[in-house]
């Protein structure tokens, strides 16, 4: 079985363990915890994710670099945030946005739907696109 690598970006503590328990239980391995843009920046720059989740609003000011980095990388990922949509850079307004507050199963649910979603994928362009431990080249 192919366990996604999932980012998680988020200011609460509580919130953030919460959700990596569900993570985890739903089949996914969280790579990486962030409470800061900078500490979210370091991560996706020491191990790409395979997906991850940003709250809008981290310690040190909005996560919208990390989500332009993200996207650049082609990494799928969604905001898990109080923002309305309105408040989001209108570049991100087709990224998918979990509203807070939301109950973690639910979360990891969607998030498990993405993990599908871009393995799917992977696997049409073929096997050559694809290492051993299920991360894509």
């Amino acid at each position: 079985m192919i366990r996604s690598r999932v980012l998680l970006a988020e200011d609460d503590a509580v919130v953030a363990i919460d959700l990596a328990r569900e993570l985890e239980a739903a089949g996914m391995v969280v790579s990486g915890m962030a409470s800061s843009l900078a500490e979210t920046l370091e991560l996706i720059d020491a191990a790409t994710p395979d997906i991850a989740l940003l709250n809008v609003r981290l310690r040190d000011g909005v996560s919208f670099p990390a989500a332009r980095r993200l996207k650049a990388l082609n990494v799928p990922f969604a905001f898990l945030t109080s923002f309305e949509r309105s408040e989001i850079a209108s570049e991100f307004r087709d990224i998918p946005r979990l509203s807070k507050p939301q109950v973690s199963s639910v979360i990891a649910e969607f998030v498990r739907h993405l993990a599908e979603t871009r393995l799917a994928a992977i696997r049409r362009r073929g096997p050559g696109d694809i290492n051993p431990a299920g991360h894509s080249r």
